[in-house]
């Protein structure tokens, strides 16, 4: 219930700052900047995937859709057969698939991804690629994608270091167990009373 709460949120959140921004702002006027000239609100409509990619193939718009379809069931799904316990791997999963579908429904209905927010992080690292626009959509994925990488590596209870840190701890008390039972055979053989005579009694016994 939880992640359908935060996914229905993740979504309406992503589809209203949308709507607002194109309704207050023209498409493809200048940016209006916030901080500096870091951020700001830029309206323009992608109709490829991220930087513009594919956007000028005719048929990339359907592949896009029929992809991202696909890949929000495959989520779906493996969000509703995780554990209850892997609540961390399902959350990145739900957030990663609300922001598919918040663009998904952008490119169903407008033939394009809205996108609003203006970020240049060109005065911290000098790349072209550092100036893009993108949406709320677009940074919940970031997150949810960061938070799966997360999950795979440290946190989940399948995660790779986490799994070999749980076999360093096992071999250990392995070994130990095995140390504690050599320590304990070694103590019952020095024990005198414990020695049988050959007439069966033991000498603590005479």
């Amino acid at each position: 219930m939880v992640y359908a709460i935060v996914f229905i949120i993740l979504v309406l959140a992503d589809q209203l700052t949308k709507a607002a921004a194109f309704a207050l702002v023209d498409v493809n006027s200048p940016v209006i900047y916030w901080v500096g000239k870091m951020f700001g609100i830029d309206t323009l409509v992608n109709t490829g995937m991220s930087f513009g990619i594919g956007s000028d193939t005719p048929w990339a718009l359907p592949v896009f859709i029929a992809l991202t379809s696909v890949a929000v069931l495959v989520m779906l799904l493996f969000v509703i057969k995780l554990g209850k316990k892997r609540r961390f791997l399902k959350m990145s999963l739900v957030l990663i698939m609300a922001g598919a579908v918040g663009n998904l429904i952008d490119r169903c209905v407008m033939g394009g991804v809205r996108d609003l927010i203006y970020m240049d992080f060109r005065p911290i690292i000098d790349v072209s690629w550092m100036q893009f626009s993108n949406n709320v959509a677009d940074i919940v994925i970031t997150v949810g994608a960061v938070m799966l990488i997360v999950a795979l590596l440290f946190v989940d209870s399948d995660a790779l270091f986490r799994a070999q840190k749980d076999k360093k701890e096992e071999k250990s008390k392995v070994e130990e167990a095995a140390r504690q039972l050599s320590v304990g055979g070694k103590e019952s053989d020095n024990d005198p009373g414990a020695l049988p005579k050959a007439d069966g009694t033991r000498r603590g016994d005479e």
